[in-house]
């Protein structure tokens, strides 16, 4: 690949992005619905957020009013993991949860997996008559483990860094926009890791991390084995940072803020942003109980409501200056007024480096909240459309690593998707707001969305999966 069509990939056109930039604003004035959709089956909320720029919508909606706008009172509960998310979900003690994109799915065939233990584990337990009370608490438990996690709609996309410690520098290694060709990168990369005499840590932020698939993908197309060549380990920040001062790692992929703090104190440069890897891959979502959802519908429309008004506040470029205050609140992220949140939310993104040199490039869509004009983001499509497309796609992934354990794509895998994706609800807000919606909830991933150039074809699942040679 020459330069020329390299830079091309890696920036999406600068022309595109440019024109992204110009239009931004414009694209961010949008109609809203009237407040009310009907009587509420619920109005105390408690929803959980994780530290991360990516809770910004759910924090605009609180200090912003709509969520109150809609008739809700709503607690935005902080948790300290996503693994906690998840818990405190299904334990009951949250409504709603701002979580990662493919957790659905992650529980769901992690639930298929343990099923039989669970149901060999019940027919040994010794009979005996039980009281009425006995057997409706009983019931309650059992119907909170059935329970799966549903995604109600998307809160962005794009969002993730892949970042390496100063000993991949010291040995050569440099962002990709530093590199004449991706042939060039490849070889750069896949020369430093095999010449490693043992596998290096490798963090994340959970298996199901959308950071963890796009990780994976990016090192398979240089040539890296990720099951071989890396130990993946599931970290906490804190870990994060001393593992890199040991030299026990080599390098992590997550979110913001931690990334670009973590830049700013000289522990890592930025490899690749995972927008280089997939364009406009789905990252977090809102997402509830099914039971909870099927309990209380008009809440849960009232909420969307909220969350995709403040969505769409996010995303105009009038409203960054005061965002990043707000999300720097104790009660969110705990950042005060940090100037890494205002720049990565006007565009202005830094690679990072030991060379004392500007890692800082326009990366206008390093975040998408609602829409912004791009060469992979077209309307009707925007970021709080859930594609099964992308279900899909993250479950080729899961199969490809072998997580819970599965060895094929699953026979069944569109109708759980669209169990676990549901769209109805989201598209009678989406009329609320006057947005066309795209026809289908399948769409063709084109080759110049992925790094490696290879399209995806949900209708052809198996066989993309089949096409990878690196693979656990």
């Amino acid at each position: 690949m020459k330069r020329r069509q390299f830079l091309q990939y890696s920036t999406l056109a600068a022309a595109s992005l440019t024109f992204a930039a110009c239009n931004s604003q414009g694209s961010t004035h949008f109609n809203q619905p009237p407040a009310n959709f009907g009587k509420l089956e619920k109005t105390d909320l408690q929803i959980g957020i994780v530290s991360s720029l990516d809770c910004l919508p759910l924090v605009v909606a609180k200090e912003k009013g709509m969520f109150k706008k809609y008739g809700l009172n709503v607690t935005l509960v902080k948790q300290p993991t996503w693994e906690r998310v998840q818990q405190e979900l299904h334990s009951g003690k949250l409504d709603a949860v701002q979580t990662l994109f493919a957790v659905p799915l992650w529980e769901y065939f992690s639930a298929e997996g343990t099923k039989s233990r669970a149901q060999a584990e019940e027919a040994e337990k010794p009979r005996r008559r039980r009281n009425r009370r006995e057997r409706d608490n009983e019931d309650k438990e059992k119907s909170k483990s059935n329970a799966n996690t549903v995604a109600l709609m998307g809160l962005n996309i794009n969002g993730n860094s892949i970042s390496l410690g100063e000993s991949a520098w010291k040995a050569g290694l440099r962002p990709r926009q530093a590199y004449n060709s991706l042939h060039e990168m490849q070889e750069s990369y896949n020369k430093f890791f095999r010449e490693l005499k043992q596998p290096p840590g490798f963090a994340i932020a959970h298996p199901a991390a959308m950071a963890n698939y796009t990780t994976r993908y990016w090192l398979g197309t240089m040539g890296i084995d990720a099951e071989r060549d890396l130990k993946f380990e599931v970290l906490a920040p804190n870990n994060i940072t001393a593992g890199l001062e040991s030299g026990k790692l080599i390098g992590y992929a997550t979110d913001e803020l931690f990334n670009q703090q973590t830049l700013a104190d000289k522990k890592a440069f930025t490899a690749s942003i995972d927008r280089d890897v997939w364009h406009g891959h789905p990252e977090k979502i809102l997402a509830s109980l099914d039971t909870w959802l099927q309990a209380n519908p008009i809440t849960a429309k009232a909420m969307m409501a909220a969350v995709l008004e403040a969505c769409q506040y996010c995303d105009n470029p009038k409203h960054v200056a005061e965002l990043a205050p707000v999300l720097g609140k104790s009660q969110y992220t705990d950042t005060g007024s940090n100037k890494n949140w205002q720049k990565i939310l006007a565009g202005n993104y830094n690679y990072g480096g030991f060379d004392g040199k500007s890692g800082v490039m326009k990366v206008p869509d390093f975040q998408i909240f609602h829409f912004q004009a791009t060469n992979y983001l077209q309307q009707p499509n925007h970021a709080n459309f859930l594609w099964h497309s992308h279900a899909a796609w993250v479950l080729t992934q899961m199969v490809r690593w072998r997580q819970q354990q599965l060895t094929e794509y699953p026979k069944n895998a569109d109708a759980v998707i669209k169990q676990l994706y549901p769209t109805a609800a989201y598209a009678d807000i989406a009329k609320a707001f006057w947005l066309n919606l795209p026809k289908g909830q399948l769409k063709i991933e084109q080759p110049e969305m992925f790094i490696d150039r290879v399209a995806f074809d949900p209708n052809k699942a198996a066989e993309y999966l089949n096409g990878f040679e690196l693979r656990a």
